[in-house]
């Protein structure tokens, strides 16, 4: 790679770093269609060199809250034992059997998509934490479609568990952020094993991505938790709307 190639994917990974931990939902949905479109990487390598970057990024977000003792750990720990494996299994099987004009589209559809999704759902009440050791059977199942999400496209995993969490742990919307950052990273590390196995990531371009993507989370953490929920999901809203669009109309 090029110097200026190599500038580039460090203020592009920043950029997406700083987001993804400021939302508290990951930055994929921005990360892999800019790898696919700006840096013409197949569907397969996008999301395989991605999900190790979103790793790092998830890592970083994910400590960041719990040194703050915002990440409720049992739901976490649940719900990745559904995302885990799922996506460890269509990291390795499904994703690198997706044509790239189909890959395209699929994430175009899924993050338009998402952005109905984010937009029509309810805000969130302050309310009561659950009693610790109630588990809602759900989590699990609910885990494991987000590892499909994450194993196959690398993005969404935050977005979907955000609400389920909000919900059915009854968490503060702060404390349910935290515990999505957590559980996006979990689902992850299953999504970067799997590609890693296939054979999918791009090491030069990840490495490169990683140094960009820790500068970015790192600023972005100390930004998290104070901006206003209706900020946020705007945020949301147009990051996947400004990302699901090019896809689509791109060829």
């Amino acid at each position: 790679m090029d110097l200026g190639t190599v500038a580039a994917l460090i203020v592009f990974a920043a950029m997406v770093g700083a987001y993804g931990t400021i939302i508290g939902a990951g930055g994929g949905f921005l990360l892999i269609p800019g790898l696919v479109l700006l840096f013409d990487l197949d569907g397969a390598a996008a999301v395989g060199t991605g999900s190790v970057t979103l790793l790092v990024i998830g890592a970083s977000g994910a400590v960041a809250y719990d040194r703050r003792g915002l990440v409720d750990r049992r739901a976490a720990v649940w719900f990745a034992s559904g995302s885990l494996p799922v996506a460890l299994i269509c990291g390795l099987v499904v994703a690198s059997r997706i044509d790239r004009d189909a890959f395209a589209d699929l994430l175009g559809i899924l993050l338009l998509g998402l952005a109905v999704f984010v937009v029509c759902m309810p805000a969130h009440h302050r309310v009561q934490d659950v009693p610790p050791d109630a588990v809602p059977r759900q989590l699990p199942l609910a885990g494991a479609f987000v590892g499909f999400l994450s194993g196959t496209f690398a993005v969404g995993g935050g977005l979907v568990s955000l609400p389920i969490l909000a919900r059915t742990r009854r968490l503060e919307p702060h404390r349910a952020a935290a515990t999505t950052s957590a559980t996006a990273m979990l689902g992850t590390l299953g999504g970067a094993l799997g590609h890693t196995l296939a054979g999918t990531v791009v090491w030069s371009r990840a490495g490169v991505l990683i140094v960009g993507a820790v500068i970015g989370s790192t600023a972005g953490a100390r930004i998290a938790g104070r901006l206003s929920g209706r900020t946020v999901l705007a945020l949301v809203a147009v990051g996947l709307v400004g990302a699901g669009v090019p896809l689509l109309l791109t060829r």
